[in-house]
């Protein structure tokens, strides 16, 4: 059951790393398309909450049973192996647990930036002008201007590449505790998750990228 919990909730972030990248991707469609869509989702506010109470409670549960789970099974081996044998696992599987917690402590930061303007409140502060909407919140220049800082675009791609080094054995890992990965489709599942996580770095880490070579600059 435990087993159960840290799969679905792990296949919930995927899916959630999936949507939340189609909507940042509009960054690079200018500020008309990304503040349209940031107001967009505030018009469906209940729904907004429900998704984030949702990602919560699931990054809550995953991150409790993932840790359980590595007691029970330490507790379970008192006496550790002489010396690991590593042919079997991958570099993604033996750090899940670190990456994890990493990404834990990022997501809270993240929210604390992006979400809450406690980072450079002055970028969060910023407004853009929507046709029929009048003074919303400019959430283009925000994130221009905050990736513009160095530290936090490398802040960012750190994050971003342990959640992908995390992600390779995620899916692996949950598909088998539900029981859907037959020994059939054990590499065609490998090589697809490896391309999913490569695909999803390579657009994430193109906005800081983006606006540290100043292809993208805020309005003003």
């Amino acid at each position: 059951m435990q087993k159960a919990i840290v799969a679905v909730t792990g296949l919930v972030m995927v899916l959630f790393l999936i949507a939340h990248l189609s909507g940042n991707l509009l960054v690079f469609a200018g500020p008309e398309a990304i503040n349209k869509y940031a107001v967009g989702l505030r018009d469906v506010s209940a729904l907004l909450w429900t998704v984030r109470a949702v990602l919560l409670v699931s990054l809550v549960l995953h991150v409790y049973y993932t840790i359980r789970l590595r007691s029970l099974s330490a507790a379970a081996r008192p006496i550790d192996y002489q010396r690991r044998q590593y042919e079997a696992s991958t570099f993604a599987s033996r750090t899940m647990l670190v990456s994890g917690l990493m990404i834990f402590s990022y997501v809270a930061f993240h929210l604390a930036h992006f979400t809450w303007g406690k980072i450079y409140p002055q970028y969060y502060a910023a407004t853009y002008f929507l046709e029929g909407r009048g003074p919303v919140h400019d959430v283009y220049s925000m994130v221009v201007r905050s990736f513009q800082e160095w530290w936090l675009a490398a802040l960012y791609i750190v994050a971003v590449t342990f959640v992908m080094i995390h992600l390779v054995h995620a899916i692996q890992s949950a598909l088998q505790t539900l029981g859907i990965y037959h020994k059939r489709y054990v590499q065609p599942v490998r090589k697809a998750s490896l391309v999913l996580a490569i695909v999803l770095w390579i657009g994430y880490v193109s906005i800081p990228l983006a606006a540290l070579a100043h292809v993208l600059e805020p309005l003003s």
